[in-house]
């Protein structure tokens, strides 16, 4: 059993194993110190340095990728490592954009450069997929007892990419993320991000194939 507490956008914690995890620690109450950090990557919306400062303790491990290990003095990890966070094994997986592109040949998370997060606390497979498309790659992922996927399109999967996903994987249960309104820094600039998508129609969507629990930011659900 764990605690899981969406943050709002991408941002979790879970109360895991006797551990507090965040994930993408951007918004929402991050008062709670924690004792494993995962951050997917190093864009303004997923790691906020003065977040990450308030929960670190002098034991906290930090775990990223390997173009984000520097900035947030944390442990970069490639597609395919894996760590041993006190009995917590963390995988890393790949997190990209086939189709999505800021420009021509230049997309939003070119492959390597984003990272999404395989957590095994002993009772728990837990998927968080950061920022990406449906990839090759998600067919090696294995069976997940608890998915975290984006829906919000734009930057990444869209609604129905996520159904595809979660058709492809078939986890026992599902949390969707990466959408509604967040505030966030990206250098010195506060800028203000929306996805407006409906989580109701996702979850009516995989009705059959897995359980949904769609949560407002600050709730918390036990699985």
């Amino acid at each position: 059993m764990a605690d899981f507490t969406w943050l709002g956008w991408s941002s979790f914690k879970v109360k895991a194993s006797g551990k507090t995890i965040y994930f993408d620690p951007v918004t929402g109450d991050c008062s709670e110190p924690a004792d494993l950090v995962l951050i997917s990557h190093s864009h303004g919306d997923h790691t906020d340095l003065n977040i990450l400062s308030r929960i670190r303790k002098p034991e906290t491990v930090v775990i990223t990728t390997v173009e984000n290990h520097q900035a947030v003095k944390g442990i970069g990890l490639a597609p395919g490592e894996k760590h041993d966070a006190g009995g917590i094994i963390v995988t890393a997986v790949h997190a990209y954009n086939i189709v999505r592109m800021r420009s021509p040949g230049n997309p939003f998370h070119p492959k390597g450069f984003g990272a999404g997060w395989i957590v095994d606390t002993g009772e728990q497979r837990i998927y968080h997929l950061g920022d990406t498309e449906l990839i090759p790659e998600m067919n090696d992922i294995g069976p997940i007892d608890v998915m975290l996927i984006p829906i919000g399109g734009y930057f990444l999967m869209d609604l129905g990419e996520a159904v595809r996903t979660v058709q492809l994987i078939k986890p026992k249960h599902v949390i969707p993320m990466h959408y509604g309104e967040v505030d966030v820094f990206f250098g010195k600039e506060l800028t203000h991000l929306e996805l407006k998508v409906e989580p109701y129609e996702f979850a009516e969507k995989v009705k059959g194939i897995t359980n949904v629990t769609v949560l407002t930011p600050g709730e918390t659900f036990t699985i």
